[in-house]
């Protein structure tokens, strides 16, 4: 049961607190920034990491006398002495806050006997027994405001159990999650095939992010096991590569790439807040404007930018003719460690009508001012032309002959001093096209600064 509609999702490991020292309501730790630079705005499904299989008690939700089994977040509280089940709730009040449309889940760890515990040795009991698990799940996920189920399907619980068992639960949570009020998922993010059962996926899953960034994923096995290929989402990495080198595994444009390559509609990143959360937000949120597109004709880089730390722009791409028709910034950051710089290429701003043209700006400089005409160009208001000029005093431009302009207005901006520009916002417009359909132009442009 394939989600149709295209998601951008990301994983989150709840017990981990970044930066060092820091914690949850913390000024600038990795979860206020989720909320201050609207990064769950760019998150279409969260994955809470982990929670496991326990025997129901008087603590446990639902609780019980330990006769059937039901799930439970991990226990472990934080440095400051804050419960974990603390994070979990300030989490989920956040993200619908910030966006009331996203939708939450808690992901399954990948322990060993996470699943075959709900069984006795008397298969007979087999089903009466994820029955119980399945509606102890579904309670869990109402009493907590939670959307679906994920499962961390690696070694060693991928080798354990058998498909038959992983019929059972898995059917089984299904049927309770239909007697739901609301759309409810079940999501598979397998390192390798093991013991799951392909016919159960294809039948009750949402979607099974594959960990491309194990090294030992390969879609070409799942798809041999019976896994129908329209379930397969992808997996990005932006926390570090591991293995000693603390430079990222990927960048959005690279996973994009993937993405498009393998004819994905659902993508899924390792995750928000690890050491290098701002990257992860920043290319989270840069990633979700390639697959889904920005929203409404209006454009803001300053919120990625700022996740990111405020790296400078160490070039634009811009595409001209008449008037400014495009405009793709790329800046430039460092990550303590990593010997390499750590791009952050946004999206494209306006069509590709006009010719492009590279401003590349030279390490140590920065972008200092940029000015320009707005006007009517056939009765639409746009932005005419645009001159960049570097704090080190290099000029590009100008973009845009302004043929065909009227009502010329000049424009410019200039950082304040000991700041550069750092980003642009604006809005674009729809116009048609002299050899027919239409393309779209930059209709208002104003620079931030840091």
């Amino acid at each position: 049961m394939a989600t149709n509609e295209p998601s951008v999702n990301a994983w989150i490991f709840l017990l981990e607190d970044e930066p060092q020292g820091a914690f949850y309501k913390t000024p600038g730790s990795s979860y206020q920034t989720l909320i201050d630079y609207g990064i769950y705005n760019y998150t279409d499904m969260v994955s809470i990491c982990w929670v496991s299989t326990v025997p129901t008690g008087p603590a446990t939700v639902p609780s019980g006398d330990g006769s059937t089994h039901t799930i439970q977040l991990q226990q472990n509280a934080h440095k400051d002495g804050t419960p974990n089940q603390d994070y979990m709730d300030w989490l989920i009040q956040d993200a619908r806050n910030t966006n009331p449309g996203i939708k939450l889940l808690v992901c399954l760890g990948y322990g060993d006997d996470e699943l075959t515990q709900i069984f006795s040795s008397d298969s007979s009991q087999w089903q009466q027994q994820a029955d119980a698990y399945a509606s102890n799940v579904v309670a869990y996920l109402d009493h907590y405001d939670l959307d679906g189920f994920d499962v961390d399907w690696e070694y060693p619980l991928c080798g354990n159990g058998t498909p038959q068992q992983f019929a059972l639960v898995f059917r089984a949570i299904r049927a309770a999650m239909n007697g739901r009020s609301r759309q409810s998922y079940i999501t598979l993010s397998p390192a390798s095939v093991g013991t799951l059962d392909a016919a159960t996926i294809n039948d009750v899953f949402d979607f099974v992010s594959l960990q491309l960034y194990s090294g030992f994923t390969d879609p070409q096995d799942y798809i041999n096991a019976g896994i129908s290929q329209s379930l397969l989402a992808y997996g990005a990495k932006f926390e570090s590569a591991g293995n000693g080198d603390p430079c990222p595994y990927q960048d959005a444009r690279g996973a994009y790439a993937g993405f498009t390559s393998g004819g994905y509609t659902v993508a899924t990143q390792w995750r928000l807040n690890s050491g290098n959360f701002q990257f992860e937000q920043a290319q989270q949120m840069i990633l979700h404007q390639l697959i889904q597109g920005v929203s409404g004709p209006g454009f803001d880089d300053t919120p990625t930018i700022g996740a990111a730390g405020n790296p400078l722009i160490s070039q634009l791409v811009v595409r001209s003719g008449e008037v400014l028709d495009a405009l793709q910034a790329t800046n430039t950051g460092c990550y303590e460690g990593c010997g390499q710089p750590l791009l952050y290429a946004l999206p494209q701003h306006g069509g590709n009508g006009g010719q492009p043209s590279t401003v590349a700006i030279a390490a140590g400089d920065s972008i200092a001012e940029v000015s320009g005409f707005t006007g009517t160009w056939f009765g639409w208001q746009c932005v005419l032309q645009l001159t960049v000029t570097t704090r080190n005093g290099q000029v590009f431009g100008p973009f845009g002959t302004m043929n065909n302009a009227s009502f010329q207005t000049p424009f410019s901006y200039s950082a304040p001093a000991g700041q550069s520009i750092l980003a642009f916002s604006g809005s674009t417009v729809e116009v048609p096209q002299s050899g027919g359909g239409s393309s779209f132009i930059i209709a208002s442009l104003t620079p931030s600064f840091g």
